[in-house]
């Protein structure tokens, strides 16, 4: 099936396209779609919709990385260059350096911390995202979907295509 090599619209947005596409899609065949969009398009808002969706497998891989993580880790007394767990044992060693002051080292330390601050807000977010998209699709008549939707890049309906 060849599509059509140029586009009627070419200067629409990613979330525009996928918008538009996705509206088609609903009502026209395959077929149809193809007079409609380029190939190039159809992979656009293809990608588009799909980077809508979480990877909470991969969030999910991370968080358990981290359990596996012996907690408390810090810079060393002394020497700022050796990471350590609560127990003492070294988890990394950047070289020594005494007591003067390494940023990498500070980063390390509070890497484990930080991940889990990280993949929690993370996981809030997406939740609050989740309730907004469900909010606009659900609205009816009663709200202006379009104007809110277009504040957080949301194609109303795609969750439908999971």
């Amino acid at each position: 099936m060849t599509h059509r090599e140029t586009s009627a619209q070419p200067d629409r947005a990613d979330w525009q396209l996928a918008q538009e596409y996705l509206h088609r899609a609903r009502y026209a065949d395959p077929a149809r779609l193809a007079e409609l969009f380029t190939d190039e398009e159809i992979a656009r808002a293809t990608a588009y919709l799909a980077a809508q969706h979480p990877d909470t497998d991969r969030l999910t891989a991370i968080e358990a990385r981290l359990k596996a993580v012996p907690s408390g880790w810090r810079q060393r007394d002394g020497d700022t260059g050796v990471i350590e767990d609560s127990e003492g044992r070294p988890v990394a060693v950047l070289g020594t350096s005494g007591a003067e002051h390494l940023p990498l080292g500070e980063f390390l330390a509070a890497a484990p911390a930080d991940t889990e601050w990280l993949t929690h807000q993370l996981r809030q977010a997406w939740a609050q995202l989740d309730r907004l998209r469900d909010r606009i699709d659900d609205a009816g008549s009663l709200m202006h979907i379009h104007h809110v939707a277009t504040a957080i890049d949301y194609v109303p309906g795609s969750r439908e295509t999971q």
